[in-house]
């Protein structure tokens, strides 16, 4: 199984989703955002087959990308912090597989 582990900010603790819950998590964004995927793509600077690809599990997001996924999220106060805490887990727990483990 593939993690995609992100930093946002040097002083706090990396994250890390889950490959098929990386999907979920953007397009639960997205829809929380209330954007298609063009406007959403526009947002954080990537085409909507781009957005598409990583909703249906065929890409993942770099990690520049998901710091700009975090950060969208944070927009929306508790609701986009609750959504962030369901798909992401601290890869530095145990048990939780280090960068670059499948």
């Amino acid at each position: 199984m593939m993690y995609v582990i992100f930093c946002p900010n040097p002083l706090q603790k990396p994250y890390s989703i889950k490959q098929p819950e990386a999907g979920r998590f953007i397009r639960d964004l997205r829809q929380l955002t209330g954007l298609t995927q063009e406007q959403f793509g526009l947002r954080v600077g990537v085409s909507y087959e781009t957005v598409s690809r990583w909703e249906n599990g065929r890409m993942q997001p770099s990690s520049l990308a998901f710091r700009q996924l975090q950060q969208l999220a944070q927009e929306f106060g508790d609701t986009g912090k609750a959504l962030l805490e369901r798909y992401t887990s601290d890869p530095l727990s145990p048990g939780a597989p280090s960068y670059g483990s499948t």
